[in-house]
Order: C-alpha cells, then sequence, then structure tokens
C-alpha cells in the first residue's frame, strides 16, 4: 500500500512579489529606449522633408495658402557665357542646377555638393565660385562663364590646350574646375610659381593626375598669355 504525502501549500506564494534586479532594470529601460528610438525614426522617415511654416494663417484658408507658398516661382536674369539666360525657378535652386537643367551646360559637374571638390567650379563676375553652394538667385544680374564659354571662334582657351598638351587630365571629372580656377588663378596672377598655382587650386580636388602634370599645363598657358 503506497502512503500518500501530504502537500503542504505555502501560505505566502499568493502574496509574493516579484523583485526585478538592477541588471533587469537596465534592461528593461534599455529596450524601452529601443522602442521609442524606432517609433521617433519611422515618424521622420515617413515625414514630409519639406515644410512650409505660415505665420499668423488665415482660418480656414491655411490649405490654400500652403499650396500657394510651395508653388512660388522667381525669375532670374543671368548672363551664361554671354548669352542672356532668362528663367523662372524654385528659390531653392543651386546654381550648378540651373546651368545643367536650364542652360542644358553640362560641363559644370555635380560632385561632392558640399563645396569640397572644386568640380563645380565656374567664374562669377571673372570670381572663381563653387556653383553647388551658391543659388542660382544669387547670380541674378551677374555674368557666369563656365568651361562650355572658355573657347573663342572655335579655339581653345590656352589654359584648355595647355591641359591637353601637358596630359593634365585622366579621368576628367575635376578637369573643368580645374580649368576655370587656373583662368581666375591667371588673371590675378599672370606669372605664378609653382608654389603660387599649388595654393591657388587648393579648393580643387583630383584623385588621378597626382597634380604635378596640371601645375604644368597652368605654368605652359602663363607662358603662352604673356
Amino acid at each position: 500500500m503506497t502512503t500518500k504525502r501530504p502537500r503542504f501549500r505555502d501560505q505566502n506564494t499568493s502574496n509574493r512579489k516579484i523583485h526585478l534586479g538592477p541588471a533587469c532594470l537596465c534592461l528593461l529601460c534599455v529596450l524601452l529606449l529601443g522602442i521609442e528610438f524606432l517609433f521617433l525614426e519611422n515618424a521622420i522617415l515617413f515625414e514630409s522633408p519639406v515644410r512650409t511654416t505660415i505665420s499668423n494663417p488665415v482660418p480656414g484658408n491655411s490649405a490654400r495658402a500652403v499650396c500657394e507658398t510651395a508653388s512660388v516661382k522667381t525669375t532670374v536674369n543671368i548672363s551664361v557665357n554671354g548669352s542672356p539666360q532668362q528663367h523662372e525657378i524654385d528659390p531653392r535652386t543651386l546654381l550648378v542646377h540651373f546651368l545643367r537643367d536650364r542652360c542644358g551646360l553640362t560641363g559644370t559637374h555635380v560632385g561632392c555638393e558640399t563645396s569640397i571638390c572644386g568640380a563645380c567650379t565656374v567664374l562669377l563676375d571673372g570670381q572663381a565660385v563653387k556653383s553647388c553652394t551658391l543659388l542660382a538667385v544669387q547670380a541674378d544680374g551677374c555674368s557666369v562663364t563656365t568651361i562650355e564659354g572658355l573657347c573663342r571662334n572655335g579655339e581653345l582657351h590656352p589654359v584648355q590646350e595647355s591641359f591637353w598638351e601637358c596630359h593634365a587630365l585622366q579621368c576628367g571629372y575635376c578637369t573643368p574646375g580645374m580649368i576655370l580656377a587656373g583662368v581666375q588663378l591667371l588673371q590675378s596672377t599672370p606669372h605664378p610659381t609653382r608654389e603660387q598655382i599649388a595654393h591657388g587650386l587648393e579648393g580643387n580636388l583630383c584623385r588621378c593626375t597626382g597634380y604635378s602634370h596640371i601645375i604644368d599645363a597652368i605654368q605652359r598657358a602663363a607662358s603662352r598669355m604673356k
């Protein structure tokens, strides 16, 4: 005959409290922060990238006011390579996109879009500027020269010709900006030393040639432009 052992019930079982240690609390906090981060990330991801802020909106006309503000256009008049260019553009349009998309001058290249590489360099009233960080409306009423505008009567500019003769390019992506920077340098310093040329091209990067042939080309151009 088998004798069953009596089962004893812990009288405090129903009144037990769960105690979380420090490690568990830390893990719980990390999980909560992760959930909050994912929520914010999704909110930013699906949020419209363009916001239009209207001060003192008129009740009942807010939606129409937003649409009208978003569709505002500005007319600019810019002389590009001696040819007048008048276009209606978004006020936020960069000069490099104005030249490429509106004027069809794709010799001005888009590189870093942060004014570091210099591939987008053009001449604005004779001064070398980075067109990727300049608004087209800022050039309204000014004269812009791109790489396409350096030729005269079908002949290459001395800097262009010297780049070809000295093999101062490989992939060619930085070449338009390099040439225009060199043109502006020779306008201000007709007889530069190699050190002055290197200093004048600090804002233009080349990942192919090692710069030596580029300096040679600008020196040759300087001798031709005497």
